[in-house]
């Protein structure tokens, strides 16, 4: 029986070097987590004996998630998880998958496998869960095993080997371009020894990298850099440094571009034509593999070629620095100008997000090169309008950055870059832009702090308005941090049907008379009530609402049961859809296919929908919406005048009718309502021959007020707040016809 192996001795530090870590540069280890000892002993008994690149594989076997987490928080060079979907809960996996990469392992590569494949469907699963492949048990035959674990390999081995690189490359990269300039020469100095030792996969002890201006002389190098035992020296004559093989620096100036290595020492000199020398001079604790003194060798000569040729060094700044496709600068000169901003401590700086609305639907539409040219005219104008001293960068497929030093642009010109159409392709083009502002340097964070609170800031922008500006508050992290806890009960809530639903009245304000009803969703977690307004928009971004209007649909069916056992007529049910919803021909179609299994007919139940969402002529949120329509089922578009192109919408969609706004009704006084908001909504109805609905009808004269203004319906607390089945089918009882309850 295969036993769960739980590792005591990783991680081990940087720098040491035991049998274990040894074994793990030997190996690729794999984390296989089921609670099936025949899935283990299987895999064991497939697995055993095959080598992935040149190495052989290392299983780690435990029996359920909890312990998996606990390996991995031990073991983080885990390579690839073989998951089981299904273990202590029928989601074990998935929520697994959820928590490791919410700690930041992006690293390994997840191969899930399941026995039940109908309880995690593949496609909702690669959707859903970052993962990287899929299996059902009975179809992973040996031959796919280890096919799905090379290709995984071969992608952490990339991955890691680009980590390995990185740091180095990005400083040499970024100090070769001022290669000249003593404010950035050191960091060109650092990111060489730093390189060296990445390339290598050595520790070092000590390095130094000395420069010397027109001479030969080995007491003009002035040490530019310096790590371990060296890092001291910074600043000083090489001469000065103690523990040196000054005899070997010696040697090494004869020896042309290419590197001497003697031992556990390694030396580069080269005098570039202009008569400076550079010094590379690099101690390390281990024995260079053949392989390694090529790499080391590779690495000399293109040095030298970095120090010799400055068109060279531009042609590699613009390879980094510049975004390929638009030819505008991109995510990596963004963080160096944002990190040259925080090192100059300047609290008046101005770092903003530019997000472009609808790129995607351009992309679909019209191509990825035509997005292109879409982004590529507003950050034109940005630039005309920001001045040539600001940085304005691509830093993301669909967003550009900005950042001002000085904080001397304006915000409002940003915004009034998205005024006027664009020229794209000859023709002109609307687009719209959400902008998160970060301002100063909040709590004198580093650069990629602000970087995040300016992404945060944007991200809270568009869930709350696209199309609109916010600066950042330090509370946004908080409100983030919670709507992510928010999401986890939620999904908890929705499956294991904790949410409730209560029904508001629809009142005839002519007759009186109860015509229907909207139908309104409630939870109460840990035994406290949260706001609609609160965990409602935490569904939609989560992809819950879907499946919660479905149980809006149950909750209609059994008040209408309930209805007919007291001898009342059921009442239409207006059940509001979300935006990402109704842009959704699958799930229309089964809202559609549920409503026939229900028996929920239009008479039964009709839709909301709020102008939140756009719509053209042939988009397919247009489409759905024209779907329900065909269905005979009633569309009333909820909170008029609050969205955006109201009119152009009612153009647009086959609606009964419209919602005036509680905003709107709450203003209403006897004074002067004709020329309110609200009248205004009213007669627009009147001219387009549908009806209106006032909502949040408190008061006796706002009811009145709305008779005269001719809205035909109402819903408020006049009449009752939302009402569990129960308690509303006796209040439907008890009602009248003068808008009243008997017992009220």
């Amino acid at each position: 029986m295969i036993e769960p192996v739980m590792s005591e001795t990783w991680p081990l530090k940087a720098g040491s070097h035991t049998d274990d870590e040894r074994q793990g540069d030997r190996t690729w280890r794999i984390l296989v987590v089921d609670d099936d000892n025949d899935v283990h002993e299987a895999t064991d008994f497939a697995l055993r004996r095959v080598q992935i690149l040149g190495r052989p594989l290392e299983l780690i076997h435990v029996f359920s998630a909890e312990e998996a987490l606990k390996i991995l928080h031990m073991t983080p060079d885990i390579a690839v998880i073989l998951l089981d979907v299904v273990m202590e809960r029928p989601d074990s996996g998935l929520r697994l998958v959820e928590e490791l990469r919410a700690e930041g392992y992006r690293e390994q590569r997840i191969i899930l496998r399941t026995g039940y494949p109908g309880d995690a469907p593949e496609k909702q699963v690669i959707r859903d869960y970052e993962i990287d492949d899929y299996w059902s048990k009975d179809e992973l035959t040996r031959t796919r095993l280890v096919t799905s674990l090379t290709t995984a390999i071969r992608t952490v081995d990339y991955v890691r080997a680009l980590k390995g690189t990185r740091a180095g490359l990005e400083m040499v990269i970024e100090g070769t371009q001022y290669l000249y300039q003593n404010k950035s020469i050191d960091i060109f100095a650092e990111g060489v020894l730093t390189q060296l030792a990445a390339i290598l996969r050595v520790s070092p002890e000590g390095g130094v990298c000395a420069l010397a201006e027109l001479s030969d002389q080995e007491d003009n190098l002035v040490v530019l850099s310096g790590i371990g035992r060296f890092a001291s020296y910074v600043g000083k004559r090489l001469t000065d440094v103690e523990d040196i093989d000054h005899d070997l620096i010696s040697a090494g100036d004869n020896n042309g571009t290419a590197p001497v290595i003697s031992g556990n020492k390694i030396l580069f000199s080269h005098r570039s034509d202009t008569g400076r020398r550079l010094l590379i001079y690099f101690v390390h604790d281990q024995v260079l593999s053949p392989e390694n003194i090529v790499l080391v060798e590779v690495f000399a000569t293109n040095l030298a070629i970095c120090f010799d040729n400055l068109a060279l060094i531009s042609e590699l700044a613009e390879l980094a620095f510049v975004d390929q496709r638009a030819g505008l600068p991109n995510q990596n000169a963004f963080d160096r100008e944002l990190m040259h901003m925080t090192r100059n401590g300047s609290d008046a700086a101005i770092v903003a997000m530019v997000a472009i609305e609808d790129a995607a639907q351009f992309c679909v539409a019209f191509g990825v090169n035509y997005f292109d040219r879409v982004i590529t005219a507003v950050y034109d104008r940005l630039r005309s309008v920001v001045g040539d001293n600001v940085l304005v960068a691509r830093v993301g497929e669909y967003t550009l950055g900005l950042v001002d030093s000085t904080g001397k642009v304006e915000v409002s010109a940003i915004e009034e870059i998205f005024d006027e159409t664009f020229e794209v392709v000859g023709s002109p083009v609307v687009v719209r832009g959400t902008i998160g502002i970060v301002r100063g340097n909040p709590q004198g964070r580093r650069a990629s702090d602000i970087q995040r609170a300016a992404r945060l800031t944007l991200l809270k922008q568009k869930q709350r308005a696209p199309g609109g500006t916010a600066e950042f508050e330090p509370s946004m992290a908080d409100e983030v941090q919670s709507a992510l806890q928010m999401v986890g009960k939620l999904r908890e809530a929705v499956r294991d049907r904790k949410l409730t639903f209560v029904f508001q009245p629809k009142i005839c304000l002519k007759t009186g008379a109860v015509i229907g009803s909207e139908v309104l969703c409630r939870w109460i977690d840990e035994g406290q009530p949260v706001s609609p307004g609160r965990f409602i928009p935490v569904a939609e971004r989560a992809g819950l609402s879907g499946e919660i209007t479905l149980q809006c649909l149950e909750a209609v069916t059994k008040l209408n049961a309930m209805l007919r056992q007291q001898g009342l007529q059921p009442l239409r049910a207006a059940i509001n859809l979300a935006a990402n919803d109704i842009d959704n021909i699958d799930f229309i179609n089964r809202l559609i296919e549920a409503c026939e299994d229900h028996q929920l007919g239009p008479e039964n139940v009709g839709f909301e929908i709020t102008e939140t969402q756009r719509f053209t002529n042939d988009g397919e949120a247009t489409a759905c919406v024209q779907k329900l329509a065909r269905q005979g089922f009633e569309i009333w578009l909820d909170d008029f005048g609050t969205g955006y192109s109201s009119l152009n919408h009612l153009d647009i969609l086959p609606v009964r009718g419209i919602k005036i706004d509680k905003s709107f009704i709450s203003g209403l006084s006897a004074g002067g309502y004709a020329s309110h908001v609200a009248a205004t909504a009213a007669r627009i109805a009147q001219t387009l021959g549908i009806e209106a609905v006032a909502e949040g009808i408190e008061t006796t004269d706002q009811q009145e007020i709305c008779k005269d203004l001719g809205i035909q319906f109402a819903q408020g607390f006049l009449y009752s707040p939302g009402l569990p089945p129960e308690k509303f089918v006796e209040w439907v009882k008890s009602h009248d016809n003068d808008g009243r309850s008997d017992n009220g």
